[in-house]
């Protein structure tokens, strides 16, 4: 077995308990500290997980010598701040998504991880688990085709409050950094960076986006549709749709574990004197058809692979696996592609004309503020 890589856990909230138990997973990890501001949260949460070391201050834990990575569980707005001292205290960084609130705090975050040469990832949830692999394959082979559109959404009727982190703007709230970044990562990850941007939110009492509506296109007439919500449910899935049919990848998109591939039959219409009109025509020969369609009746048409506990192990595997073969960035999340959302999702928010006021000074969040991150 590997030699044990030891986790460090900045934060006690409900994502923190999450990854904790997602950890226990791992026979090659280690969990051996936490920190947190308060000395009793420490305590409690280091009882409550089996964690030999508890601190009261986050500076304390990024100063253990015998801590590796450490996990940045915070609210989003604190992503930045706990990121750069766990780097600037020689630790190994994977924060929770957003991995910050926008692309200039982002880029501060990547470069100080550049140049001190320490691994940093965002943990992205879906992006790491088993089906999304196999859905990578499946489009790489061309499963349906050459794929040009995407639809995905993801929502939930949070309960209102306004001193919850979801309606306080302070706090990194609103639908687009909290569930919209999942939808955003996925076309990202899909067509690259976009050529065009339209996106339209309804915003709310307090100042967040509840809802919103976007819009994405990509180089030869690609296209994404996405939506995001914090007021009503959603199916909360995705449906990658492509020439020779589709794949719909079954909710949740934040977690998923199971896609259906949909073939479908080409409808009338002429034929076009172009190259690609003889090449449809080369590809119809007997020969070639019959072996196409060979290997395509080998392809899965539905398919179902667990995640591993909760899910969150496969992200502290990837970035385990990581460190211990040298690597500084994940192929499957690289910093580029990072630091491509807070860019995108940056551009999404002037298409309001409004954004959240993430500068002003933040409500105390509620202790019991129920739904967790996602």
């Amino acid at each position: 077995m590997p030699y044990a890589i030891q986790w460090g856990i900045l934060g006690t909230g409900n994502i923190a308990s999450q990854f904790a138990e997602g950890l226990r997973m791992l026979p090659d990890a280690g969990l051996l500290a936490v920190g947190s501001r308060s000395r009793d949260s420490a305590n409690a949460f280091a009882s409550a997980h089996g964690i030999p070391r508890a601190y009261d201050s986050y500076e304390a834990l990024a100063r253990d010598p015998d801590v590796d990575v450490i996990y940045i569980a915070t609210p989003n707005h604190l992503h930045k701040e706990n990121s750069l001292l766990c780097l600037n205290h020689g630790k190994a960084v994977l924060c929770e998504k957003p991995f910050t609130l926008d692309a200039e705090e982002a880029a501060l975050v990547v470069h100080t991880a550049r140049v001190k040469r320490l691994f940093c990832m965002e943990g992205m949830w879906n992006r790491f688990v088993p089906i999304m692999r196999e859905l990578d394959a499946l489009l790489r082979v061309g499963a349906i085709g050459d794929v040009r559109m995407l639809n995905a959404n993801l929502g939930f009727p949070f309960e209102f409050d306004p001193h919850h982190r979801i309606f306080a703007p302070a706090l990194g709230g609103g639908a687009l950094l909290d569930l919209g970044v999942y939808p955003v990562s996925l076309a990202l990850w899909l067509f690259g960076r976009p050529t065009r941007i339209t996106s339209h939110a309804v915003m709310g009492v307090t100042g967040v986006d509840e809802q919103v509506s976007i819009f994405l296109g990509f180089a030869e007439g690609r296209q994404a549709t996405l939506t995001c919500s914090v007021r009503t449910p959603m199916q909360n899935d995705a449906v990658f749709m492509g020439t020779q049919g589709m794949i719909h990848l079954h909710a949740p998109i934040y977690r998923p574990e199971t896609l259906t591939r949909i073939s479908t039959r080409k409808h009338g219409g002429a034929s076009a004197s172009r190259p690609r009109a003889a090449l449809q025509r080369l590809m119809q020969h007997p020969l070639l058809r019959g072996l196409r369609e060979r290997g395509a009746q080998q392809l899965p048409k539905s398919l179902t692979l667990k995640v591993l506990g909760n899910g969150y192990a496969h992200e502290a595997a990837e970035a385990m696996r990581c460190m211990r073969e040298g690597l500084l960035e994940s192929p499957f999340m690289p910093l580029n592609e990072t630091l491509l959302v807070m860019q995108t999702m940056d551009s999404i928010r002037r298409e309001w004309r409004r954004a959240p006021d993430f500068d002003r000074a933040p409500p105390q969040p509620r202790r019991d503020h129920p739904p967790g991150n996602l």
